[in-house]
């Protein structure tokens, strides 16, 4: 499941290495300003979703998979 978060660096949106045992993709990632303690900050909210390493390629070819028919189908 995708959820919200954030953090004061843009994350990647595939990320392998954080981890030994997963996956994190994230996409809609923005860019905000906030105030905090009176001084303007940068932080990146985004979508995550947590993926066993191992299940990876599984979801990588489903989504290739869904790019190409959405391509026929919108082409």
């Amino acid at each position: 499941m995708w959820y919200k978060t954030e953090g004061g660096v843009r994350p990647k949106e595939v990320d392998e290495t954080i981890s030994d045992t997963s996956v994190f993709l994230r996409k809609n990632i923005e860019e905000v300003q906030r105030e905090v303690e009176g001084e303007t900050v940068t932080v990146f909210v985004y979508d995550e979703l947590k993926i066993p390493k191992e299940l990876y390629p599984v979801f990588e070819q489903q989504q290739a998979d869904i790019d190409y028919l959405t391509m026929i189908v919108e082409g």
